[in-house]
Formats: structure tokens, C-alpha cells, sequence
């Protein structure tokens, strides 16, 4: 039987939309997920209390600290200490610095600028943009985030980043249920 990759998996059950720019070889992954809860608290939580991933995925996020800024504005640099869900129990390390703020859109853009990420791909940029299901009834009708993920492979044989694209799939699933509590 064949091993079929998360990538493949999101792709025929169209979560997923691959994307490839150009000629730089940069390529763009979107995944997509309703949830109950509503667009104001999920954004709210990436937007004001991101912090709190450590506590909510203790078993993804081991630890987060702010090496520039605030922690929430445009600039601000926060190290990560993570286990990839379905990889090894290997902690990696990640810097990411906030790269744009769009509040009317409730949109963040967040870009990786150190750790193991960047020894497989020159850049790597996730947007999240969460929309209410319902404009007219924001608190009630739930939500629809979209992450959009952008990357470069330093090399052909760099894979996929399949199993971040599975991380975001299962943070916003969880956090959707854990917000409704």
C-alpha cells in the first residue's frame, strides 16, 4: 500500500490548494477550516494572547518568549520551542517576527526568521485570516480561517512542509473547540 502524504490527503479532500509563483520556486499551501467559535475570539487569541499556546498545546509548544517588541505588534520577534505533531519528539526552535497586522480583515502574516525551519527553505510565511460565516451576526455564526502558507525550498529535494501544514490544520480545529468552552 502506498504512503500517502498529509499534502496528498489535505489535496483530495480539498483543504488544501497548492500554488506555485513564478520562477523563484516559491510556493503557496492554504488550508481552510469552519469553526463554531467566532472570528473575534480565534483572531483575538493570535492577535492579544498568543502566549497562551503554550498552555492550551503544551504537547506542541514547550515555550515561547519575546526576543523584540511586545509580542503583538508589527516587528515584534518571538522565539518558539515546538514538537511537530507525527515527527519525531525532536524540540526545534523557531523565530518569527510579526510582518503585518491587517485588523479590519482580522489578518496576520507572521515570517520565520531563524531556527531548523530556515535549513530547508529560504523563506517561510503564514498568513491567517479569519472571516465570520455571518457578517450580520458576528458573535453567533462561527468562523472560517484561512492560513496561507508560503515557502522556498533551498534545495529540489527539500520536502514538502507537510507536517507544519498538519500542525496548523490541528491547532485551528482544536482551538476552535477549546474557545467555545
Amino acid at each position: 500500500m502506498a504512503k500517502i502524504s498529509m499534502v496528498q490527503t489535505f489535496l483530495r479532500l480539498g483543504l488544501l490548494t497548492l500554488v506555485l509563483i513564478g520562477m523563484s520556486q516559491i510556493v503557496g499551501a492554504q488550508v481552510e477550516t469552519e469553526l463554531k467559535c467566532s472570528a473575534d475570539k480565534f483572531y483575538n487569541l493570535f492577535r492579544h494572547n498568543m502566549m497562551q499556546m503554550t498552555t492550551i498545546f503544551p504537547q506542541n509548544f514547550k515555550s515561547v518568549k519575546i526576543v523584540k517588541g511586545d509580542g503583538k505588534s508589527v516587528g515584534s520577534i518571538r522565539q518558539w520551542q515546538y514538537v511537530l505533531p507525527g515527527a519525531s519528539s525532536k524540540v526545534m526552535m523557531v523565530k518569527e517576527i510579526v510582518k503585518s497586522i491587517d485588523e479590519d480583515n482580522r489578518s496576520i502574516t507572521f515570517r520565520a526568521v531563524g531556527g531548523e525551519l530556515l535549513t530547508q527553505y529560504k523563506s517561510f510565511d503564514v498568513t491567517m485570516t479569519v472571516t465570520p460565516k455571518d457578517v450580520d451576526n458576528i458573535e453567533e455564526s462561527g468562523s472560517k480561517v484561512k492560513w496561507w502558507i508560503q515557502y522556498e525550498k533551498r534545495t529540489e529535494d527539500v520536502p514538502s512542509p507537510d507536517a507544519y501544514i498538519g500542525l496548523v490544520a490541528h491547532v485551528t480545529k482544536e482551538l476552535g473547540q477549546y474557545l467555545l468552552q
